[in-house]
């Protein structure tokens, strides 16, 4: 058998790198190194990291502690398929020793390497806990009902709808989009949010979904090196027609069933189907609402027509059959009084 020995130190070997046996190829080669200390800055509150010369959000302790020392390690170029086992260990409140094991190959050598290092927290407030400690807030979002006062379920709906706005937006990176505070008032609520942009993405937002009207009222509050800094306040009017209500679109009575960018319902008179771009509707009035329907008795069925008894005058009244009556003469349906007449709900 032919025996096979590396030219460089005489040693038998069986597997070559570069003609030499594995341990003269690597040599004083080194996988990666470190510092010894290695330092970094989280923010008690939220737990956001300072990285790149700005605050980014942040995770669990020590995987942010993990992720210090991953950015500091130095890699050799010629290294490939390295594989990375970091042990952190809490020394004190802003202290962690990290323990690294590290596996790879250079030019289909293994090679291995262990290193400990330290990593030393500094705890900083951030900008975006900063502001909000100190109230600071760029807009207000003022939402109010037109002609009416908003409901409980509007309110809590829309407040819904601005934390997940301004949640999406920090999840993107921006952490000064957040919602300093609420302030809930008789007649609607205020949200003061941290930056402008994001007043204006909850109000779409919100408009998206109930529909209505915005207006923008800007106030200088002082400068920054040379700039005017402004607050604005965002005036949002929620239409004033709800589910529910009985209104007289242009001449039809309609019970409105949903009211956002468009309004959508029942007619009445016909019983069929209704949905309207709001802005698009020139006279509309309000006459009734579904709360304030009677029962009554329906006495006949002419097909095209039928004959309710009025329960406040006891006269039998002529009606437009609406498509989707389905009750026999004889029992009790529901009606709606208005200026525009008698009028059976579905």
């Amino acid at each position: 058998m032919v025996r096979s020995f590396c030219p460089k130190c005489g040693n038998d070997a069986d597997v070559f790198y570069d003609n030499v046996c594995h341990q003269c190829f690597i040599g004083n080669k080194k996988l990666l190194g470190s510092p010894q200390i290695v330092y970094g800055r989280i923010c008690p509150t939220c737990g956001s990291v300072f990285r790149k010369g700005r605050w980014q959000i942040g995770g669990k302790e020590e995987d942010t502690v993990n992720s210090f020392v991953k950015e500091n390690l130095e890699l050799n170029r010629d290294a490939k398929s390295v594989e990375l086992v970091l042990t952190p260990k809490q020394l004190d409140y802003s202290r962690y020793k990290v323990h690294v094991e590290a596996k790879g190959e250079i030019k289909g050598a293994p090679i291995d390497a262990v290193i400990d290092t330290e990593v030393r927290i500094s705890w900083e407030t951030c900008d975006t806990c900063s502001r909000i400690s100190g109230g600071y807030f760029e807009g207000i979002v003022q939402i109010r009902a037109d002609k009416r006062l908003p409901t409980h379920e509007e309110l809590k709906r829309c407040v819904a709808i601005a934390e997940g706005v301004a949640a999406r937006s920090q999840e993107k990176g921006d952490k000064l989009a957040f919602i300093a505070r609420t302030e809930e008032l008789p007649e609607g609520i205020d949200i003061y949010v941290g930056l402008i942009k994001l007043g204006k993405q909850i109000c779409r937002a919100v408009m998206d979904t109930f529909g209505g009207k915005i207006t923008e009222s800007p106030k200088l509050v002082g400068q920054k090196n040379g700039v005017d800094l402004y607050r604005i306040t965002y005036a949002l009017r929620l239409p004033e027609f709800v589910r529910g209500d009985i209104i007289n679109v242009d001449g039809t009575v309609i019970e409105v069933q949903g009211c956002g960018k468009h309004v959508s319902g029942i007619e009445l008179e016909t019983g069929k189907r209704f949905m309207e771009n709001f802005n698009d509707l020139m006279d509309v009035k309000k006459l009734s609402r579904r709360d304030d329907a009677v029962s009554a008795v329906l006495v006949a069925d002419e097909g095209k027509t039928i004959q309710v008894l009025d329960p406040h005058t006891y006269e039998t009244v002529t009606v437009r059959r609406p498509e989707f009556l389905s009750v026999e003469p004889g029992n009790e349906i529901k009606i709606v009084k208005t200026e525009n007449g008698i009028f059976v709900l579905p």
